[in-house]
């Protein structure tokens, strides 16, 4: 079978399109990992609402922090705006007059608005025919598109830029208009409507007449270039400084996404068996970086330890009884994998604890997982003593279950049972009672203690010295861990 060769340019593309008509891009990236999230996770109405609730408030901080950056860029020219209108403000003009000025201005921003909308619909719509025949002429159709593109983006753009300085000009003299007029209807400052012409009077006639009036040629030349060159000096040196100001700030973020890369965000997932516990780092690219390794690290350095976990059994059981060269210990968990928490109200899971003393050698995983696989908890108490002086207790939700569980258990133990009774926990206190509850196998920790001569460690109250080494092996699984050797 012949095939023919498929050629491929850039200009083909229809990302380099939309790359051209858009220019700067922003992609945010924890956005759609928080909706991806947010979909996949909770469910119901409530998990909805607080999906749209929590993505409402992030558009709204977003637009708020864009207002503000676009105010510091554009504050004075808001300022020279204002200073215009209030100085040539005919303060005399009648009430109607302020109106149709008003009106005057929306239909501007109106105008603006008509041609930006007729401007970007011929483009889109040109660059789209364009895009959609790239299917059956793909070169000479592509070349089209992307010169469309690049011209139609510069076109829209420089509509968007002139829409917004005619809607920011125009909203600064009706803000003025409006707030003078409201001032006249509510009579405040003294000024009340005015509902016929008066002779125009205006703040920057009545400075050019008392300049005027001024007697000495020297003297009101001299007042007039003084004011007109303080006026231009003032919004000279406010242009700069407001240019010097949004310079910094540039050159600082630009600093800092050189420095630190750009912002990402990514779902870690420490142990790739539990998909379901993860985590999400965000941040700019060589702090998520580190991050990454530091949780990493951490995880692992974690994994191997029962922090928290000291014995299961009273401290005077543990002195009388003396030292356990050899114990397993198995945890058991109300849920049947990580992570170790209730999906609905992220409280961790009911655990409970039990210790098999002196352990027989060779055990396998398969064994373990046998003895160890899931029953129902519950108020009774199966309690074994064993030849060694120690005691060994199941609970379960039934005197039968529990005695069966403490049996499975007791066939890991080298040790011999002598006594076992059943009894039934009665709580004095409601919050302490013990309803059933299924549990689940969850790991499993081999403390082995050999005695050393050569080595200082921890002195016993046999005043022999010990070396303590640890095993951990997970029993959630479905298999056992690749390598694991049966235990010493």
């Amino acid at each position: 079978m012949n095939y023919g060769a498929i050629n491929l340019t850039r200009n083909q593309f229809s990302s380099r399109i939309v790359r051209e008509l858009v220019g700067e891009r922003t992609i945010d990236i924890f956005t759609s990992l928080t909706q991806s999230e947010g979909q996949g996770e909770g469910g119901g109405i409530v998990g909805v609402v607080s999906f749209l609730g929590s993505r409402l408030v992030g558009f709204l901080t977003k637009a708020v922090f864009g207002a503000l950056r676009w105010l510091l860029r554009n504050i004075w020219d808001v300022v020279v705006t204002l200073y215009f209108e209030v100085i040539n403000f005919d303060w005399n003009q009648t009430d109607a007059a302020i109106q149709a000025q008003i009106h005057s201005n929306n239909v501007e921003i109106a105008g603006a608005l008509g041609q930006l909308s007729g401007t970007g619909l011929v483009w889109l719509a040109s660059i789209g025919v364009a895009t959609a025949l790239t299917v059956k002429f793909p070169v000479l159709a592509g070349e089209v598109a992307l010169r469309l593109a690049e011209e139609g983006g510069e076109e829209i753009r420089s509509q968007l830029s002139n829409f917004l300085t005619v809607t920011r000009n125009s909203v600064t003299r009706s803000v003025v208009l409006g707030t003078f007029l409201t001032a006249r209807r509510m009579r405040a400052f003294g000024l009340s409507p005015v509902t016929q012409q008066k002779q125009p009077w205006t703040i920057a006639e009545a400075v050019e007449e008392k300049v005027e009036s001024i007697p000495v040629d020297t003297i009101r030349a001299f007042v007039e270039n003084f004011l007109e060159s303080v006026q231009d000096a003032i919004i000279e040196v406010g242009y700069v400084v407001s240019y010097a100001l949004d310079d910094y700030y540039s050159a600082n973020r630009m600093a800092n996404q050189s420095l630190l890369g750009q912002e990402r965000a990514i779902r870690l997932i420490p142990d790739k068996r539990v998909e379901g516990e993860s985590i999400v780092l965000t941040g700019q690219q060589a702090i998520v970086q580190q991050s990454v390794q530091t949780a990493i690290v951490a995880h692992r350095f974690i994994y191997n330890r029962d922090v928290g976990q000291v014995v299961g059994q009273p401290a005077e059981d543990w002195v009388k009884a003396g030292v356990q060269r050899r114990k397993l210990t198995i945890v058991f968990k109300s849920k049947e994998q990580p992570p170790w928490r209730n999906p609905t109200d992220e409280e961790r899971v009911k655990e409970c604890t039990y210790t098999i003393p002196e352990p027989k050698r060779g055990l396998t995983w398969s064994e373990i997982k046998t003895a160890a696989n899931r029953w129902v908890w519950g108020k009774y108490r199966a309690t074994a003593n064993l030849e060694n002086g120690r005691q060994m207790a199941v609970h379960g939700a039934t005197a039968s279950e529990a005695e069966q569980k403490l049996r499975e258990l007791l066939s890991l133990s080298s040790l011999e049972l002598l006594t076992l009774s059943v009894t039934e926990e009665r709580d004095r206190n409601a919050r302490l009672k013990k309803s059933p509850r299924m549990m689940f196998p969850a790991y499993a920790t081999l403390l082995i203690r050999r005695s050393t001569a050569e080595m200082t460690g921890r002195t016993d109250l046999s005043g022999e010295n010990f070396s303590e080494e640890r095993v951990r092996i997970d029993l959630w699984t479905s298999a056992p861990p690749p390598d694991l050797q049966p235990l010493g």
